[in-house]
């Protein structure tokens, strides 16, 4: 903020100044309504997946997420600084010594976007409710089968018949409202996801109040929200098919910010006036995942060759990682090796170089060559030597997941030049989950993140998820003993120790190829709107995933107040305008301007 005092001659000519005065502000005043949607502050957000359900027990793509981390709170959340847990609904959770009780202060007078009470039984309903009908997402977050207790309205009291520090991970579980969800407890599996939730009940700051599929969809302020008021009335999302388009509304100020950014794009934006890029540090990767069948119903039987761990290793041996990093995501990416993300970078091995399947097509070829997988009829497709059965893959892609398609593009020919088929299958995410949950694939590209803590992603690997969160029924009892070791050791060293065992043990088994770690590329003008928060820390997701952090900080340039208002009202200046009519001389004081770096 800058002043200034001066001192000026009001005759006719101090009219004038003051009449052009009010003049700029009322267009200062204009040009924010029309930023921020007339009266409403609106956030315009232009995105590439649209959402695959708005129902919080299905959840599974980006969007989804985006969702419903703003519209409902978890009982304690992460930290925008380092993912650690931070106060949710509760502001804290107490231990006992033996790690086998926890209480959990639950904050008081909380509220439901439709006005009804939220206490800790709602927590307590939403963490029965998953157990007890098996929600795959979210069951891993309660080992050791835990009981909960609600003595009061803000308490909870969290009892597990081992030593756990389950609470305090947190556990990524959305909480939601019992008056809402309780006529569906006991209910199928199907029935309960396929529940609509627009507009839907929730505790966050935005609720999500209208959903176009294909085109937009909606989010809105929450009236009971029980944090500091957020400035944002409204959030409007458009899904683009396009992402040209997409950046070329961002440039016309069309929209405020654009996620999941194909890199390929990242010059367009680069040095472009009121834009910023921001290349979020790696904690997803690219996964080629194998499908080994046995999903419930499925009529489809994948090729029989991938159960054979030299054909996997044929596989993983082919891929150029170092060129898919290159090519498809114009370096703003690392080569992948193991499931558990970099980020988490307490928890990630970087497999030794002696353990590594170095990029080699002529040991692919040797490896299938010495296995007997022949190309007895000069067609350049191998045979299966015990079935005869061409290896032939059918690979869906998501077009939803940036760098997919092209690195499947890639993939096609690497494995051409092993004698390997792929029919390429580039879908949406709603369809990849058709692929996925009737096991209608023999492998595909997709993507993952995980949380903080490694223990769901190592959960989703193990036998039992097969039909339920697992890629393609991989089942291996030594790897499930492993992550049952690391579930339960209360000793971070040992339990750190025990982790990256089981990077590597599944790292050498190949039931899928992390392809690449890649950077999520976000962008926003930076003439729109000041006060974009990053998690974890500066270099984080801007937009809600973690946390919903960035929604309660995000003001309009030039704002002064929670209001929405912009620099002095035009009706102060007409109020001036009037008063230097009468007098001669005036000295005007503290002629006020907020720039934009200011704000």
């Amino acid at each position: 903020m800058r002043s200034r005092t001066r001192s000026v001659l009001a005759t006719t000519a101090g009219l004038l100044i003051a009449v052009m005065m009010a003049s700029a502000a009322y267009a200062q005043s204009a040009t924010s309504a029309a930023s921020s949607g007339g009266d409403d502050v609106v956030l315009r957000v232009g995105v590439i997946a649209d959402l695959d359900t708005d129902n919080v027990f299905a959840v599974s793509a980006g969007s989804d997420y985006t969702v419903a981390t703003s519209e409902y709170d978890m009982m304690l959340s992460f930290s925008s600084t380092d993912l650690t847990a931070a106060p949710g609904l509760a502001t804290g959770c107490d231990h006992n010594g033996s790690y086998t009780t926890w209480t959990c202060h639950i904050r008081p007078d909380l509220k439901w976007s439709d006005g009804q009470p939220l206490t800790s039984e709602d927590i307590a309903f939403t963490y029965r409710l998953v157990i007890d009908n098996n929600i795959p997402q979210y069951k891993a977050y309660f080992p050791s089968d835990p009981t909960f207790e609600t003595p009061d309205p803000t308490t909870l009291i969290w009892k597990a018949k081992a030593p756990t520090f389950a609470p305090s991970m947190p556990p990524w579980v959305y909480i939601v409202p019992e008056h809402i969800w309780a006529p569906y407890d006991g209910k199928d599996l199907k029935t309960i996801r396929s529940v609509s939730q627009t507009p839907g009940v929730g505790s966050g700051p935005f609720i999500l109040s209208s959903w176009t599929p294909g085109q937009s969809f909606v989010m809105t302020r929450n009236p009971n929200y029980w944090g500091p008021t957020p400035t944002l009335d409204r959030i409007e999302y458009s899904v683009y098919t396009n992402q040209e388009a997409m950046i070329q509304a961002l440039k016309n100020g069309e929209i405020d910010a654009v996620d999941g950014l194909q890199p390929s794009l990242i010059n367009s934006v680069q040095n472009t006036p009121n834009i910023a890029l921001q290349k979020v540090v790696s904690d997803w990767w690219l996964n080629l995942a194998f499908n080994f069948g046995g999903q419930a119903g499925s009529t489809y039987t994948p090729l029989p060759a991938l159960h054979d761990l030299t054909v996997r290793k044929a596989i993983e041996t082919a891929i150029d990682k170092q060129a898919i990093v290159q090519k498809v995501y114009q370096g703003a990416a690392t080569t992948g090796d193991t499931i558990v993300r970099p980020a988490s970078s307490y928890w990630h091995l970087d497999i030794p170089s002696d353990k590594e399947f170095p990029y080699s097509p002529s040991d692919a070829n040797q490896l299938l060559d010495q296995a007997g997988y022949a190309d007895t009829n000069n067609d350049g497709i191998r045979e299966d030597p015990k079935t005869g059965q061409p290896l032939e893959m059918r690979i869906p892609a998501s077009t939803d997941t940036t760098g997919a398609e092209e690195a499947g593009e890639l993939i096609v020919g690497y494995l051409k030049q092993i004698g390997i088929k792929v029919d390429l299958l580039p879908a949406t995410d709603a369809k990849m989950n058709d692929y996925w949950g009737s096991g209608n694939f023999d492998a595909y590209i997709w993507y993952w993140s995980g949380d903080p803590d490694p223990n769901y992603q190592l959960f989703v690997f193990t036998s039992d998820q097969c039909g339920a969160w697992s890629d393609g029924c991989w089942q291996d009892s030594h790897f499930d003993n492993l992550y049952e070791e690391q579930h339960v050791e209360m000793n971070q060293t040992k339990r750190q120790q025990l982790v990256k065992e089981a990077q590597q043990y599944e790292y050498d088994q190949v039931p899928g190829v992390v392809l690449a770690y890649p950077n999520w590329l976000e962008a926003y003008r930076t003439d729109r709107f000041t006060g974009w928060v990053g998690q974890p820390g500066p270099d984080g997701y801007l937009l809600p995933t973690y946390n919903y952090d960035t929604w309660l900080s995000l003001k309009p340039i030039g704002e002064t107040s929670s209001g929405g208002s912009s620099g002095i009202p035009g009706w102060i200046w007409l109020v001036a305008a009037v008063v230097v009519v009468g007098i001669v001389v005036v000295v005007m004081r503290r002629g006020r301007k907020i720039e934009p770096d200011e704000a």
